[in-house]
């Protein structure tokens, strides 16, 4: 492994550790804690699922990825080795590109940040529609950061373990952007409306 290699690698731990373990899971447990969260489960009848059960989904989810990344750590396609440097530099620019996008729209949101699902959307009692810093132009800006980062990560490690799971971030987090779009317009009524207009829905200028 190369020194760039190296670096890649390192950046890429690090800022992933952080991103899901620090800035994600840790604020989502503390939420939870306090009612303002949705959990990974649907309620029952309005009962709350015990926060252990949570924890158990997360691990089996991150179990899951072991043998994902065991046995799909197989090439795309094959990369001349004239060009793997200049794909992975691409593919790590691309990478900080979208971490430093999705950290600078978690800060925008503040505490109205919150971790939605599948089935649900939660917002809070006082949430605000914010519309300044990168949610001026775009109404989701955080699944746009992910979705190049994700880009970047395919491009740096062209495997298909990276792969499948940008393919996954882009049909999850456009569901979930249709889900959070429909419960925002519930809360806000006009003032979406007119948000709406002038904004477009993930991908800047285009969609």
């Amino acid at each position: 492994m190369n020194i760039f290699n190296w670096i890649a690698a390192s950046i890429v731990i690090v800022t992933l550790i952080y991103v899901s373990f620090v800035l994600t899971l840790a604020d989502w447990f503390k939420a939870l804690r306090r009612g303002e969260a949705v959990t990974l489960l649907p309620e029952r009848g309005g009962r709350k699922w015990p926060l252990w059960t949570q924890v158990v989904i997360i691990i089996i989810g991150m179990g899951l990825c072991i043998p994902l990344f065991y046995f799909g750590w197989i090439p795309l396609f094959h990369v001349p080795s004239n060009i793997t440097f200049t794909l992975g530099l691409i593919g790590l620019l691309l990478y900080l590109f979208g971490l430093i996008f999705m950290l600078w729209a978690r800060r925008t949101l503040g505490k109205y940040w919150g971790l939605s699902t599948s089935t649900n959307v939660k917002l809070l009692d006082d949430h605000q529609l914010i519309q300044s810093g990168p949610f001026a132009f775009i109404r989701h800006p955080m699944y746009f950061g992910a979705w190049v980062l994700f880009l970047g990560l395919t491009l740096l490690y062209p495997v298909w373990a990276i792969f499948i799971l940008f393919l996954s971030a882009l049909i999850a987090f456009s569901g979930r952007a249709r889900r959070e779009e429909a419960a925002l317009a519930e809360r806000f009524g006009n003032s979406w409306v007119e948000y709406r207009k002038r904004t477009k829905l993930i991908i800047p200028f285009i969609y």
